[in-house]
């Protein structure tokens, strides 16, 4: 067609409402579309609110960007209104088992193992990993293409969160068949909630205000100019945790472009307990040394660091010394 290219994938809803799917159109004006197919052949463009609206009113949920109730420096994080407002709006349960069969993933690549780019090894040679644990992963894309919390899941039993701002991955997440529960809302740099505006740039969204490190193929190119924005609602990291009643997460994938040490800065330590984490820390303005520095002052080891030319990996792993159960001797410094 002329005048914008078209997405291949359409994009199936049926996990949220049967008889409807979206098509994603990309106009060379730069603008995006999401397209509602429904079964009497109606058509209408969304936005991206849309595509997010369309999920709460399908599921009897709503969230209206104008009541900032629950949002600002007045609300603590562990508010019980807001505890509620994640839970029943902006938290999407994991797919449940249907007649003692578990239901099969969806992913483009079944073969693939490990999508990860290396985080997941660096895990596996710190804790036993084989008996099951919980995760989060912030910044999970569309939940396959480099995730660094799917082998653990697929292959070992694990569950857990993840958490991804951006509408149109989130949607692509939905189809994947992930057995977590998902959130397309984003962790607050700041220790209370806010509705922020998020730069829209497929693997490389970042929310627009927070003070980061661009990459160089952004800042020097147009994308930079035309990426989309739109608002999100961001909570911290400990309101997750109330909401789902977890307090041991055993492996914490942070990698939200540039915002890492910001969203560390805002969770009690005291009051959870997080085995080991993966950091990505190529964008945060205060460098690897800052993210680091933190997290040991916080009782952390860095027990590797996965690099890539690339940069599709800059990541610390950082683990509590209680946590790590195999080749101790090799993390002696």
């Amino acid at each position: 067609m002329r005048g914008y290219y078209e997405i291949d994938k359409v994009i199936d809803w049926n996990d949220w409402i049967k008889g409807i799917r979206i098509k994603v159109t990309i106009l060379k004006s730069g603008n995006i579309l999401c397209t509602l197919y429904k079964e009497e052949k109606t058509t209408k463009s969304m936005s991206y609110e849309d595509v997010i609206q369309s999920h709460h009113r399908s599921t009897s949920k709503s969230h209206d960007y104008s009541n900032s109730d629950l949002n600002g420096p007045k609300v603590s994080m562990d508010n019980s209104n807001l505890v509620r407002k994640l839970r029943e709006k902006y938290l999407v349960k994991p797919i449940e088992e249907s007649k003692g069969r578990r239901n099969r993933y969806n992913l483009n690549d079944m073969s693939l193992r490990d999508p990860s780019m290396g985080q997941a090894a660096e895990i596996t040679k710190i804790i036993d990993y084989t008996k099951g644990g919980f995760f989060i992963e912030c910044g999970a894309l569309d939940g396959e293409t480099r995730s660094n919390t799917l082998y653990f899941e697929r292959y070992y039993g694990w569950t857990g969160l993840l958490i991804e701002a951006d509408p149109l991955n989130f949607v692509k997440m939905l189809n994947k068949g992930r057995r977590a529960y998902l959130s397309p809302t984003c962790l607050s740099v700041n220790p209370y909630p806010e509705i922020v505006s998020f730069l829209q740039r497929s693997n490389m969204g970042r929310i627009a205000n927070d003070e980061v490190v661009e990459d160089e193929v952004i800042s020097n190119d147009v994308v930079k100019k035309k990426s989309s924005v739109v608002n999100v609602q961001c909570f911290p990291f400990y309101t997750y945790l109330l909401a789902l009643n977890v307090t041991v997460i055993d492996y914490f994938s942070l990698d939200v472009e540039g915002s890492e040490l910001n969203v560390l800065k805002t969770i009690p330590f005291d009051k959870i307990d997080i085995r080991t984490l993966s950091v990505e820390f190529f964008h945060v303005k205060e460098g690897d040394d800052g993210v680091r520095t933190f997290l040991e002052n916080k009782g952390y080891i860095v027990t590797g660091k996965v690099t890539r030319q690339d940069r599709l990996a800059n990541d610390y792993i950082f683990a509590k010394p209680s946590a790590l159960t195999k080749n101790l001797s090799f993390y002696v410094t």
